[in-house]
C-alpha cells in the first residue's frame, strides 16, 4: 500500500447576479480548473452566488478553513452593486480600506487625473493587510487576504490575474493522470475502484459514462503527484479489470 502526499484543494466562488439570471455565460471555470489541475491543485468545489453580502459572507465563511486556496471572480468594479471586496472584510472582521498600492497601480493606469473618479477609487479599497493582484490588463488590481485570492471577472482579467496568482504560490508540483476506457457499466466495476483507491492511498479514481445517445461504456480517470504509484495503479487496476466481474 503506498502512502503519498495530500493534494492541495481549491474552491472556487463565482459572484455575480449576471451569472445566476443567464444574462451572462461564464467562461471562467474550465480554464481555472485546468490551470489549478496543471499545477497539482485540485479545484473540489464550485459555487455561484448573487451580489448580496449577506450571501457572500456566509460563504466564505463556510469556505475558509476547508481549502488551500480559495478563488473569487467577479464583484470587484466601480458600480454600486461590486461589494465583494467590502464583504470579504466583513467575513473576516478586517476594516475596508484604502490600499495605498492598489491606488498607484490606477494611478499608473488613469494618466488623467481626472479619470480616476471616486467610483473607481473604490476599486482600491479592500481589507487591510490585503497584497494586491496585479491586473496588467486594466489596471485596476485584484487581492489576496489569508489564502483568499480575489480576481474580477472578465475572462481576459481572470487569465491575467491567474499567471500572478501561480507565481504567487510558486508551485512546482504536477498531478499525473491516467485513463482506462472499459465497456463495463460503472456498477460492475465500482468494487474494483474502491479497491484501488484503498490500496494506493495517493490515487484518487474517478469513473465517467460515456454516452453519445447510446451507452458506451465508461472511462476510468486516475490521478495521482506520484508518477510511480500511479503507474503501479494502472497495472494493477487493469489486472483487476481482466479479470472476471
Amino acid at each position: 500500500m503506498s502512502k503519498g502526499k495530500k493534494f492541495k484543494n481549491a474552491a472556487l466562488l463565482i459572484i455575480g447576479n449576471e451569472i445566476l439570471s443567464g444574462r451572462t455565460q461564464d467562461k471562467n471555470i474550465n480554464y481555472l480548473a485546468k490551470q489549478l489541475f496543471s499545477h497539482g491543485i485540485s479545484l473540489e468545489e464550485v459555487r455561484i452566488i448573487p451580489d448580496v453580502k449577506s450571501t457572500i459572507i456566509k460563504t466564505v465563511k463556510s469556505l475558509k478553513n476547508n481549502f488551500n486556496y480559495i478563488i473569487s471572480t467577479g464583484g470587484i468594479g466601480a458600480t454600486h452593486d461590486d461589494i465583494t471586496a467590502e464583504s470579504i472584510s466583513a467575513a473576516l472582521k478586517k476594516d475596508y480600506c484604502l490600499n495605498k498600492k492598489a491606488l498607484k497601480e490606477l494611478e499608473k493606469y488613469y494618466k488623467n487625473k481626472s479619470d480616476l473618479t471616486d467610483a473607481r477609487k473604490k476599486m482600491a479599497y479592500m481589507p487591510k493587510g490585503s497584497k494586491i493582484i496585479l491586473n496588467k490588463v486594466s489596471g485596476a488590481p485584484g487581492f489576496q487576504i489569508e489564502n483568499i485570492y480575489v480576481f474580477a471577472g472578465i475572462p481576459i482579467i481572470v487569465e491575467a490575474m491567474m499567471n500572478e496568482f501561480l507565481k504567487n504560490i510558486k508551485s512546482n508540483t504536477k498531478i499525473y493522470s491516467k485513463s482506462i476506457k472499459t465497456k463495463f457499466f460503472e456498477s460492475m466495476i465500482a468494487q474494483k475502484l474502491k479497491n484501488t483507491e484503498i490500496e494506493f492511498t495517493d490515487v484518487r479514481v474517478g469513473s465517467y459514462p460515456i454516452f453519445d445517445g447510446k451507452f458506451r461504456g465508461v472511462e476510468i480517470v486516475m490521478n495521482s503527484y506520484s508518477k510511480k504509484n500511479i503507474d503501479l495503479a494502472f497495472k494493477y487496476l487493469k489486472k483487476e479489470l481482466n479479470k472476471k466481474i
